[in-house]
């Protein structure tokens, strides 16, 4: 989960995690945001509205490392809270439970995920250089794990207004992509796109975690291309 204030940008898309602030030490007092070591996190925003966003955008983080490495099991309240440097109670002041903070943590996923697609097919000029560029961002976000992430997005039984959050920004993704199928000249664009996002889907299967896309990203676009272009022509 990037931070909220970092930009994205096409050239490096990867995750960045919160920096911990130091803690300020409370003694004998009891309060819900004490950590589990006795202290409390400073308030360092200028803030309160901005301090409670940081601590917010930290547990998001901790979500997101928690699912990434051990799947959605792995996500408790207690845990997550111990690995943003906060109190178990304190978490619940932003989540009122497990399922809460997973689906938070899904949509923030597939904000970044979605805003980084469009963003970098926006800095490409003719469809093909966009539908290129689609292939490669989208196995780059895969080869640096966020694969992980999308699955659970699939296996996980999620509240009806989180899965109509989720299903329109698929749709805000695929726009600037089916825009660039018709301007090729393919009438059935849905198709098109499916296709193309099948070969995606079979080039992430190819991957591990951490390892360089660059040549299934050039073989992906060349034969996404060259379909297309058989496709416009029938």
């Amino acid at each position: 989960m990037r931070p909220l204030n970092q930009s994205r940008h096409c050239a490096s898309l990867h995750f960045t995690s919160s920096i911990r602030q130091p803690y300020a030490t409370l003694t004998n007092h009891s309060s819900p945001w004490l950590c589990q070591d006795g202290q409390v996190p400073r308030i360092l925003a200028p803030t309160l509205a901005e301090n409670r966003d940081q601590r917010r955008s930290a547990l998001l983080t901790a979500g997101h490392e928690l699912v990434t490495t051990g799947g959605p099991r792995a996500l408790t309240m207690a845990a997550v809270a111990a690995r943003a440097g906060l109190s178990r109670p304190a978490a619940y002041e932003y989540f009122g439970s497990t399922e809460d903070l997973l689906a938070a943590v899904l949509l923030e996923e597939m904000r970044q995920w979605s805003g980084d697609v469009v963003d970098c097919l926006a800095a490409e000029s003719t469809p093909e250089q966009k539908i290129s560029r689609y292939v490669d961002v989208s196995l780059g976000l895969i080869a640096d794990g966020r694969h992980a992430i999308i699955a659970v997005m699939s296996e996980t039984s999620l509240p009806k207004p989180v899965r109509e959050q989720i299903n329109a920004m698929h749709a805000t993704l695929a726009a600037p992509l089916t825009q660039a199928v018709a301007a090729l000249g393919i009438s059935d664009t849905d198709q098109a796109v499916r296709l193309i996002q099948g070969v995606v889907e079979a080039a992430a299967r190819r991957l591990a975690p951490g390892s360089d896309p660059q040549s299934e990203v050039k073989a992906s676009s060349a034969f996404v291309l060259a379909g297309l272009k058989a496709l416009a022509n029938t």
